[in-house]
Formats: structure tokens, C-alpha cells, sequence
């Protein structure tokens, strides 16, 4: 079987190739989108086929592309457990993102951009499909670039204002800063390594002195959590992902972020045995702050696409913090821990594209459906809407991490994982993983308050604005896709021992010595608490009392009106004053007529946060390259005499270099 599935895992793994070519064909005849939608999700089905190939049954494949006589490096190409799991949450999440565009492009995008988008969406793809199974740095980087060009050229459909052009910017330049932090880590791999390939560098690490490990291990984990946007080097993700395509959002947030997962665990657990002793501290402490300010942020925000992007900033530091106490069991002997949470690193990993993806995509059909998309306006969507308002509501239930859906499996192993600190030797480990567990239950709980009045606001009630009043119909070709993923979320949920029993051989690749005793029992765990809250959901529904129907009791008033609802704003103020310290945030109240503060006219109320991340790291770093070039700029006088007496003295000094050299 594992020959058969090798086979034909190396035939497939050349087939994502071909749906890159949707986009040319569409955009040169008169294919329609779906036909280019087609093509699309035929190459990404061949890819899904030989990622379980090499996933479930072990079957390595490999594929070198020549990719001309004038350049000396070849496409080369590999699948292993790792990276086939990787392609295959690539693969999956990816349909219904591109059967979402097929109804996204008919409705935004004139005939022309939409041939731009189906051009550019595979290529995409295809950029994420090299990373994750790349078996050499040049293959690894060459998609790596090219992923960060083409999400960049997808946001730019989407408009050319100058303040998505900022953001852009800022995304192209922040990607760039973490691009070079890794080819540096990678670079010091050529003194030990005869060649750049992995398997290569893989022996070479091996051999490699402790101090050069530290410094690859420094540079690869900051430059993969600027990709992965861990805090502070996420100030790109909340720009970015309001202003992209739907189906675009959903793929950057769902997948291709999780190839900064994909790519930190090669390095560290493949290349480096686990990184140095201390690493695991770092990657713990930076996935906690992560996951807590996170959430925090997202509470804040009233902007549903901005509120799902720090989410992702809490879920990227969920998976950062079980894989830093993946690495601290790793390096203190306990093999069982460090199993645990890295299974619970996967799993979530895997779960958060699926349940991620479902939310982006349920923010584009409610887009579609009022223009908006604050929550300030929206209201009452369940009762227009009630499809799109079940699989939102499985989006933020599996999100929330509760019990029935699939969020809850990461993040129950994570903490399991994270007591299980207390048993290890050592006062640092028995004292911050059980903390880091505390910071994952305040973070839980956060987010189950983050997505209730997310959805609450939103779905229920009213409408605040009469601008967001329902005004068009979701067509079935929006929420089939939706519907798939919601499916997914409640099936990994209620079986979650299938997804557990593939992942453990992964696991055991990587941390050889853990016990899936464990991990069965804490699979019949849950799979309790899945039959409670099915028993408890059941006996609810069989001996509810009649409904009986009754005008909202209005307080004496005569009428209600859409104003006197919940906003969320007002439902996250008591978090937000518990937590003023992290907020810091700066409030202005105007009352008109300023002589009558007890019987005005009008109340003007406005709260702006300020991020001390901001003020304190990024701040100066700007003010200082501001200050430089300004000192710069005098040498541009306009005098041509000047720009000579330039050019002479540079040649000048040259020939003085070569002469004392």
C-alpha cells in the first residue's frame, strides 16, 4: 500500500501544476469563471490525493522540475508526513474558496479584473503548493516570494486608493524584512552543508557548533512569526486582510499563514532536534502574549473583517504556544509532553484553517448582503438570512473554542499538555507551563465573549442603520461552500479520534517516545463531553415548553426603537475597563450645549486605542529613518556642479581603495 500510494504521490504532486493555467486559459478565450474554477479544483483535488498518500501512509514522493539551461537550480520537489499534512489542509481549505469566487467575481469584479483574479488565484495556490513541499532552500524561497507578490496583486483588484496602497506597502515591506531573516538563517547552513538541498541540511545540522543552531534558530523565528503575524511583528495582518478579496482573506488567514507553522517546525524539529534549551521559553512566551493580546485587540474592534484578523493573531499564538511547550518538554526528557502538545499544535492548526475560512467567507455573504460590514449597522441577520446564520454560528462556536466543534480539540490537548508541565524537573518548567495553561483558559474565555457578541450583534436584534437592512438574497452558490466547511467543523468535532489517530504518526516522526495511551484517553474524554452536550441539547429540545410569543417589554417606553440595542461596544465595555491598562485608550466626550450637561442636545462620544507596541518599538524606529533622510536631503542641492564634485570623489575613493588594498 505504502509503495502503491508512493507512486502514485509522485505523479500527483506535479497536478497543482496544472490548474495554474485556469487563470491563462480564462483570460485569453471565453471560459466562463466556473470553467476556470474547475480547472482550478481539479488540480487541487490531484494535490489533496497525493498529500494523503504522503500523510496518512508514510509514502515519501518526489519531483524535480529542469527550470531552464541558464539557471544552474532546479525545482525540487518532496512529501513527507510533514508536508503532505500541510498540503492537504492547503488543498482542502482552498475548494471552497474557489468555488466562493466563482459567485464573488460575477458580482464585484467587471469581465476584465475577473479574468485578472482567475489568472493570478491559481498562481497563488500553486506559490503555497511549492512552499510546503519544497525540498530545496531555492524551490522553498522562489515560492515563498512569489506567494507574498501574488497575494499582493489579489488585494490590488480590489482597488488602488492611497490608503490600500499604505497598507500594501507596508505588508510588501514587512514580508520582506521576515524573508530576509530567514534566508540569513539558511545561509548559515552553507559552511557545513555540501549543498542547499533539505536533505543535505538536515545531515549537515547534525555536526553544526551551538552557537551557529542558536543563531539560525533566532533568525528563523522571527522571520517565520512575521509571516505567521505573532505580536509585535503582526502590524501588517490587521491592514491586510479588511482590504483583500473575500476568497483571498480566507486563504492568507486559513492557509497561508500556516505555512509559517509548516516552515518553523522543519527548521527547528527537523533540522535543529528541538532548537536550544531556551528556545522554548521564547516561542512559549511569544505564542502566550500572542493569543492573549490578540483576543483583547479583537474585542475591541467593531469592524467585523479587522475583529477576524486578530483573532487569527490569538489562534497563530495558540498553535506558537503549544509548539514552544512542544520544545520545553522536548529539551527537560519528557517526550510524552512534548508529543502532546504538538499534536495539540497540528490539530488546532488544522482546525483553525477550516473554522477561519468559514468566518471570512461568511463575512463576504454578509458584505454581500448589506454592504456592510460594522457592526455598529448590521443586526438582525438571523431572521433574513437563517442558512448563512447557522454556519456563522458553527463559525463561532468552533472559533470559540466549545465543545461539539472543532476548535475545542486543539485547544483541550494544548492545555492538557501544559499541566503536564507540573511533572517535569526543574522549578521553570513546573511553574511557566501550568501558567502559559492560564493564559490559555483566559484566552478561551475572551474569545467565547469576542464571538458572542460578534454573532449577537450581528445576527441578532435589528438592524442599527437602515443603510444595512437586508436588501439582497445570499445565492446558494455562496453558502454551499460555507455549508462544506461548517460540516467540517461539526465533524472533527464530534469524531475527533479520526484526525488524532492520523496526526499521531506524524507526531511520532518528529518526537519519537510519546504514548498514544494518553492521547486515547483523553480522545474518550472528550468524545464525553461531546456525548453530554448532545444528551443535554436533546433533552432541551424533547421537554421545551410551548413558545409563547410577547412584545419586548420597553422599560414604560411606548415604542422601542433600533437605538436602545446592544451594541458592541457596549457589550465589550466591561472587558475593555478591566482591561484599560492594555488598551490605553484615549476618550473624548462632547456635550452640546456645554451649559447644560445634564439636559443637552447632543452627546458625542469617541474612543480611540492607542497600542503601546506602537508607540514604543515602531515609532522611533520610523522617526529615526525620517530624521535620517531628512539629514539626506541636503545633499540634493539641484547644482549639477555639486552631483560632479559627487561623482568625482566616489571615483576617487575607489581608486584609493584599490590602490591600498
Amino acid at each position: 500500500m505504502s509503495i502503491a500510494f508512493g507512486s502514485l504521490s509522485g505523479l500527483l504532486l506535479i497536478a497543482p501544476l496544472v490548474s495554474c493555467f485556469a487563470g491563462f486559459v480564462r483570460s485569453r478565450t471565453r471560459w466562463t469563471d466556473l470553467g476556470a474554477a474547475t480547472l482550478t479544483v481539479a488540480g487541487l483535488a490531484c494535490g489533496a490525493v497525493a498529500a494523503i498518500g504522503a500523510w496518512f501512509y508514510g509514502a515519501p514522493a518526489s519531483f524535480a522540475l529542469p527550470l531552464s539551461p541558464l539557471v544552474p537550480f532546479r525545482l525540487l520537489l518532496s512529501l513527507d508526513r510533514l508536508s503532505g499534512f500541510f498540503l492537504l489542509i492547503l488543498c482542502a481549505v482552498s475548494l471552497p474558496a474557489v468555488f466562493f469566487s466563482v459567485p464573488y467575481t460575477s458580482r464585484n469584479y467587471t469581465r476584465g479584473r475577473a479574468a485578472w483574479y482567475w489568472a493570478l488565484l491559481p498562481f497563488f495556490l500553486l506559490s503555497m503548493v511549492i512552499v510546503v513541499s519544497a525540498a530545496s532552500v531555492f524551490s522553498f524561497f522562489a515560492g515563498w516570494e512569489l506567494m507574498t507578490i501574488l497575494s499582493a496583486a489579489l488585494i490590488l483588484l480590489e482597488g488602488d486608493s492611497l490608503e490600500r496602497r499604505k497598507n500594501i506597502f507596508l505588508y510588501l515591506l514587512t514580508m520582506q524584512a521576515g524573508a530576509a531573516l530567514v534566508i540569513s538563517a539558511f545561509l548559515l547552513f552553507v559552511p557545513a552543508a555540501p549543498s542547499l538541498e533539505f536533505g543535505a541540511i538536515r545531515i549537515a545540522a547534525a555536526t553544526m557548533a551551538p552557537g551557529t543552531k542558536t543563531a539560525i534558530f533566532l533568525l528563523a523565528f522571527l522571520g517565520f512569526a512575521t509571516k505567521a503575524g505573532i505580536i509585535p511583528l503582526h502590524v501588517w495582518l490587521p491592514r491586510t486582510y479588511p482590504i483583500a478579496p473575500t476568497p483571498v482573506s480566507a486563504l492568507m488567514s486559513g492557509v497561508m499563514i500556516k505555512t509559517a507553522v509548516y516552515a518553523f517546525l522543519r527548521v527547528v524539529f527537523d533540522f535543529l532536534s528541538g532548537g536550544p534549551d531556551w528556545g522554548g521559553y521564547a516561542v512559549l512566551a511569544a505564542g502566550a502574549i500572542s493569543a492573549l493580546l490578540g483576543i483583547l485587540y479583537a474585542i475591541f474592534e467593531t469592524d467585523l473583517r479587522r475583529l477576524l484578523a486578530y483573532s487569527s493573531v490569538e489562534n497563530l499564538g495558540i498553535i506558537f504556544l503549544a509548539m514552544g511547550a512542544s520544545m520545553v518538554g522536548l529539551k527537560n526528557g519528557a517526550p510524552g509532553v512534548a508529543a502532546l502538545a504538538l499534536l495539540a499544535a497540528l490539530a488546532h492548526s488544522m482546525n483553525h484553517a477550516i473554522f477561519k475560512s468559514l468566518l471570512f467567507l461568511g463575512t463576504g455573504a454578509i458584505h454581500c448582503k448589506t454592504q456592510t460590514l460594522k457592526l455598529s449597522e448590521l443586526g438582525g441577520l438571523l431572521k433574513s438570512a437563517p442558512a448563512l446564520g447557522v454556519v456563522f454560528l458553527a463559525g463561532c462556536v468552533s472559533i470559540a473554542g466549545l465543545p461539539l466543534f472543532n476548535g475545542f480539540i486543539g485547544e483541550w490537548i494544548a492545555f492538557q499538555g501544559l499541566m503536564g508541565g507540573a511533572q517535569l524537573t526543574g522549578p521553570v518548567p513546573q511553574v511557566l507551563l501550568p501558567l502559559a495553561a492560564g493564559v490559555l483558559a483566559l484566552t478561551g474565555g475572551l474569545a467565547v465573549a469576542c464571538f458572542a457578541n460578534a454573532f449577537g450583534t450581528a445576527f441578532l436584534g435589528r438592524p442599527r442603520c437602515p443603510e444595512a437592512a437586508p436588501s439582497e438574497k445570499i445565492p446558494w452558490s455562496m453558502l454551499l461552500p460555507l455549508g462544506s466547511l461548517a460540516v467540517a467543523c461539526l465533524m472533527n468535532g464530534v469524531a475527533p479520534m479520526v484526525l488524532l489517530r492520523a496526526l499521531w504518526g506524524l507526531v511520532g516522526t518528529l518526537i519519537p517516545g510519546g504514548n498514544f495511551d494518553s492521547v486515547a484517553g483523553l480522545g474518550r474524554g472528550m468524545q464525553m463531553v461531546t456525548a453530554v452536550v448532545l444528551a443535554g441539547s436533546l433533552m432541551a429540545f424533547l421537554v421545551r415548553a410551548t413558545v409563547r410569543y410577547s412584545p419586548t417589554w420597553g422599560c414604560g417606553l411606548a415604542s422601542l426603537t433600533t437605538r436602545m440595542q446592544y451594541t458592541a461596544a457596549s457589550f465589550s465595555k466591561p472587558i475593555r475597563t478591566v482591561f484599560s491598562s492594555v488598551y490605553r485608550s484615549d476618550r473624548r466626550l462632547d456635550v452640546s450645549p456645554e451649559e447644560q450637561p445634564y439636559f443637552p442636545k447632543a452627546v458625542s462620544y469617541q474612543s480611540t486605542r492607542t497600542l503601546s507596541y506602537e508607540r514604543l518599538l515602531y515609532r522611533p524606529v520610523v522617526n529615526s529613518f525620517l530624521a535620517a533622510a531628512q539629514q539626506l536631503r541636503r545633499l540634493q542641492t539641484g547644482n549639477i556642479q555639486w552631483y560632479l564634485l559627487y561623482i568625482f570623489l566616489a571615483l576617487l575613493s575607489m581608486l584609493l581603495l584599490m590602490r591600498f588594498r
